[in-house]
């Protein structure tokens, strides 16, 4: 493990922690997607759709410092993957379809996602 900057940690560190607030995030759309689901569903997921494209952003940072890149390019494939499933979302206008996307596709696939990362980054964040 290459020495890094406290600029570099202070990365790390902000996106295993956005991981676990998006893990929060669809915890809450599970328990809150319904035919009379509260106004907050809407706006959880697009908190979400945007934490995404925070982490997009951050993937080529991500990659750069931690220079695994046989470890890396799988988990950022995964990542794609996500994000494709997560479109289907526009494209379901029930909330049947949408609870169903979420809890048999989406969330199990990013919280498998999310544990890799967070193993992967578990050295550099755990001081």
């Amino acid at each position: 493990m290459s020495q890094l900057t406290e600029e570099q940690m202070h990365f790390l560190k902000q996106y295993d922690h956005l991981l676990q607030t998006m893990s929060e995030g669809f915890e809450y759309l599970e328990e809150n997607i319904k035919e009379e689901a509260p106004p907050q569903v809407d706006q959880v997921f697009a908190d979400i759709v945007q934490a995404m494209q925070q982490l997009n952003q951050g993937n080529q940072q991500l990659a750069a410092i931690l220079e695994k890149p046989e470890q890396i390019k799988p988990l950022m494939e995964d990542f794609q993957d996500i994000v494709n499933m997560m479109t289907e979302w526009f494209e379901l206008n029930t909330v049947d379809g949408r609870y169903s996307l979420l809890n048999n596709r989406v969330v199990p696939t990013f919280e498998s996602w999310r544990y890799s990362m967070h193993e992967l980054l578990k050295p550099y964040v755990s001081h």
